[in-house]
């Protein structure tokens, strides 16, 4: 599917409203808690890649980080931008396929990454970290317990994210199997 085509599915989800996509991920809340607040109690600055409605980016901002986010779908961006709006929250907000993002080296301080796997985006994501910063994200695993194929394709295989992001230093990685594939739950420092 090229990147035309992927966007339009996506603004077509956005469109038709995914409410399961605008609370945070409880295991977000989870690791920030006991992972970025320790780091960061003052807040820093973050990036929502491939960010949808923007459900960690809006809490994010609720406590005073800066956060750019980057997503492909339009629809996602123009209701991020009225809920940001709403919550009389400033977000940097960009249109675009996070692959095409321009990182820029030891930005941020925290990256969040959920459900979006590019393979070739994590060393560009290593980069932009700041000296301890942290990665924290959540995408679907191959769980082949029963030979079924998962939702996604070429999904991360069981403990294959500690080697695309071997310059980190993993504090949490976890993976496990729901429903039809698994996940993997990860947090990473610089």
């Amino acid at each position: 599917m090229n990147s035309e085509e992927q966007r339009a599915r996506w603004d077509l989800k956005y469109e038709e409203g995914l409410p399961s996509l605008t609370e945070p991920d409880p295991f977000f809340i989870s690791a920030y808690e006991k992972f970025v607040d320790p780091s960061f109690p003052n807040a820093g600055e973050a990036l929502d890649l491939a960010g949808g409605l923007g459900r960690h980016a809006l809490w994010l901002a609720s406590r005073g980080w800066p956060v750019a986010v980057v997503d492909l779908s339009d629809v996602a961006i123009g209701k991020l931008s009225q809920a940001a709006l709403e919550l009389n929250v400033r977000l940097e907000l960009l249109v675009g396929d996070a692959s095409q993002y321009k990182f820029e080296p030891a930005r941020f301080d925290l990256i969040v990454l959920f459900y979006h796997l590019d393979r070739s985006l994590f060393p560009k994501i290593v980069s932009a970290l700041k000296p301890g910063g942290l990665l924290l994200g959540k995408m679907s695993l191959w769980w082949d317990s029963d030979g079924r194929l998962t939702t996604t394709a070429n999904p991360l295989l069981r403990n294959e994210l500690p080697s695309l992001i071997s310059d980190l230093h993993v504090l949490h990685h976890h993976e496990r199997p729901v429903r039809d594939r698994g996940v993997v739950e990860f947090v990473g420092k610089k």
